[in-house]
């Protein structure tokens, strides 16, 4: 069906979003964690492959995560875009690889796997492939998805619930883990951005898509500085630093045009927003159900 769809419509570009997007998720048993892999890796080669038969022209546009660089990777160090490194092994002389990367949840090991076996499938067959490491999206866009749970919610979509229902701010741990951000219509601008701007024929392009950093903490506080609520610190149902630095370059996509979208001033539009279907809320959702240790 799918080399079908794609030898009839031709496209200059596939933008590749059909995974299972959720760390937690896949952290909840054996069942959620094969599926992920499974279905994120396995068609992700078949996307690559049907461009290597059809049209090796064809611009592939992967949704990658900034959750391929764990904060304990790069403690102390700005995390590059697009950067490559050097190595010398047997008869390969000075040979580029990605910047190394890990991960912390067998979906962020999904991910890796798949910028690994696209920049593999960019070397050998001479495809073109943006790999689009996104930060975690918030916000809401007309007639979309306001998720606030612990799988598919955003820790600011949680905040803002909670906020409105009068719940308390749910603070993993000490609150000092830093993430980068970016708000959902930024990060429809960057896809649409990324497909006028390709990648070059046979290129792995590896670009970062945040707009700026912020402590859980320090999300909390946004939140509580424009409705007041209580903050409660809960027990940290992930495995993962307590405290952290997390500095993520992302250049390029402010060079081609993006216009990030602060985060301090977005909460009170979505504050607002939220209010409106106040009654919708499950506040059953807030607390975390899934533990990774």
């Amino acid at each position: 069906m799918g080399l079908k769809l794609i030898r009839e419509f031709q496209p200059d570009a596939i933008v590749h979003l059909a995974e299972q997007p959720s760390a937690p998720y896949s952290m909840r048993g054996q069942k959620e964690a094969t599926f992920t892999q499974q279905n994120n890796i396995i068609g992700t080669l078949n996307v690559i492959h049907a461009i290597k038969e059809i049209n090796p022209k064809i611009h592939l546009i992967k949704l990658g995560t900034a959750g391929e660089y764990p904060d304990w990777l790069y403690p102390d160090m700005v995390i590059p875009e697009g950067s490559r490194i050097k190595v010398n092994y047997g008869e390969y002389k000075n040979w580029e690889i990605p910047t190394p990367r890990y991960a912390g949840s067998w979906y962020h090991f999904s991910k890796l796997h798949d910028s690994n076996n696209i920049d593999y499938a960019c070397r050998i067959w001479g495809i073109r492939a943006t790999d689009l490491n996104q930060a975690p999206v918030y916000g809401h866009l007309y007639d979309t998805r306001f998720d606030i749970d612990e799988c598919f919610g955003t820790v600011v979509n949680r905040f803002v619930a909670q906020a409105v229902s009068g719940h308390p701010l749910t603070v993993y741990g000490k609150g000092g883990q830093t993430r980068g951000y970016i708000h959902i219509k930024n990060s429809m601008q960057a896809i649409e951005l990324m497909i006028k701007n390709p990648a070059k024929q046979g290129e792995f392009r590896v670009v970062h898509q945040t707009t700026e950093e912020k402590t859980i903490n320090q999300i909390a506080e946004l939140v509580n500085n424009v409705r007041a609520c209580e903050i409660e610190h809960i027990e940290n149902p992930r495995a993962e630093q307590g405290e952290n630095k997390f500095k993520f370059e992302a250049k390029l996509l402010k060079e081609l045009g993006l216009k990030p979208i602060p985060m301090h001033k977005e909460i009170p539009n979505m504050l607002d927003t939220v209010s409106k279907y106040r009654d919708r809320i499950d506040t059953k959702l807030f607390l975390p159900k899934t533990k990774w240790i």
